[in-house]
């Protein structure tokens, strides 16, 4: 199969999954203290940078369609998931330090964007959104990657 295709259908998977899981759990993936299951797969990355690009189409779309926020969640958060991640890829040696990114940044994001939409205290909003973020990639993500790594043939999968 062509290197393009078979890249194309794994960035298409990954959105996919991203939104399904967005979607199933779109009751706590949304408002001021948010735990976005989805928000696990960020971890792909440390196989493959390039599933970023499936990651940051997952972001966009689930938030297009399941946001009550408007046009301003998928263009802030998914900005937020892109910084993040470009900053989790030099960083990737070092999983447990890389996942602090996407904290931070989502916590700083999404904090001031409720606080411009919803008038949500802003440092609350930090507090919650980033407590969140480390629980869902502390607990579900790290731990995912681990179970991953240590299976060659979806190593060997994600990384042609």
């Amino acid at each position: 199969m062509n290197k393009q295709i078979k890249m194309l259908i794994w960035e298409a998977m990954i959105a996919t999954i991203y939104v399904t899981l967005v979607y199933i759990f779109q009751f706590m993936s949304f408002g001021q203290v948010q735990f976005r299951i989805a928000e696990a797969l960020l971890v792909l990355v440390f196989f493959n940078k390039k599933h970023a690009i499936g990651l940051v189409m997952g972001t966009f779309v689930a938030n297009f369609l399941f946001s009550t926020l408007g046009i301003i969640d998928p263009i802030i958060g998914t900005l937020a998931t892109m910084l993040a991640i470009l900053l989790m890829i030099p960083m990737r040696r070092k999983p447990l330090i890389a996942l602090l990114f996407p904290v931070i940044i989502n916590a700083v994001f999404v904090a001031a964007m409720l606080n411009y939409v919803l008038d949500y205290p802003y440092f609350i909003g930090l507090l919650w959104v980033g407590l969140g973020e480390a629980t869902v990639l502390y607990i579900i993500g790290y731990p995912l990657y681990r179970m991953l790594n240590k299976n060659e043939h979806f190593k060997i999968l994600m990384t042609d």
